[in-house]
């Protein structure tokens, strides 16, 4: 299709809230009360208060407003007096509106992070489908069906070397910090190679990462850790010493939110 759409199809696309908030606020009263106790005032009533200041001070959405949302169904950026009363029906018609993209060539910068005796292995880092990112969201669903923990996945000679058995606890040590996880023996990944997600924040992800990064957008170099891995008893499978204050701090912040909900 084109992009325009006609009123019959502008109020078919309306996003519309299904349900209220499980915890009784929506994301716009969230963010006020926490600038509020931050000492920044906010008194907002309606998010569609919240929608006239940013047509106030942005002018690509100068001629937005909930109501025409509500009387139109849709209203496509950029939108103001120089646009159609529902916006910009296609944005970019012949040329781009900020001009052609411009390519540079980037000379290659090889990563400082190198194996050694002492960290004989690359750990990589990723995401799985049914998890996004940090999980804050999709771990309180029954996505952790599918996905329920972060394990490291690790190839069957390298378990061997180190007498890893599928399931069992390890300790993955980098140059910068140390954390537990439990293994999944698998061919997915090659030899000299280890992967785990960062899904679950008590497993620790990026307490191994390095603090390397990018020269130019200063992204974080998740890719490439130099550590080692060691199989651990039972005993010890309760986590590290940067997981158990990980634990503790959550059970605090737990109990504070409690106290906080039922006035105690």
């Amino acid at each position: 299709k084109d992009g325009t759409f006609t009123n019959a199809e502008r109020r078919i696309n309306r996003v519309r809230q299904v349900m209220p908030p499980l915890a009784g606020l929506a994301d716009w009263e969230v963010t006020q009360k926490l600038a509020q106790a931050l000492g920044y005032p906010m008194a907002y009533r309606h998010p569609s208060e919240i929608m006239d200041e940013i047509a106030a001070l942005t002018p690509s959405f100068a001629g937005v407003s909930f109501d025409k949302i509500d009387r139109l169904g849709s209203v496509q950026w950029p939108c103001n007096d120089s646009t159609p009363e529902a916006g910009t029906a296609i944005m970019h018609v012949g040329h781009f509106v900020r001009g052609l993209g411009r390519f540079f060539i980037t000379q290659y910068v090889p990563s400082d992070e190198k194996i050694t005796r002492r960290f004989p292995l690359i750990l990589t880092t990723g995401r799985v489908l049914s998890q996004y990112n940090v999980g804050a969201q999709t771990r309180r669903t029954a996505n952790s069906a599918w996905h329920g923990e972060d394990r490291l996945e690790i190839h069957p000679l390298d378990a061997e070397e180190r007498g890893i058995q599928d399931a069992e606890w390890v300790s993955l040590e980098s140059r910068v910090g140390q954390t537990m996880l439990r293994a999944r023996v698998t061919e997915r990944v090659q030899p000299g190679v280890v992967y785990t997600t960062f899904h679950f924040p008590e497993s620790g992800a990026n307490v191994i990462t390095t603090d390397s990064s990018d020269w130019a957008t200063n992204c974080p170099e998740y890719k490439v850790t130099a550590v080692q891995i060691a199989r651990v008893m039972p005993s010890a499978a309760h986590r590290s010493a940067w997981q158990a204050d990980h634990e503790h701090f959550s059970q605090v912040q737990h109990k504070l939110l409690d106290e906080r909900t039922h006035g105690a």
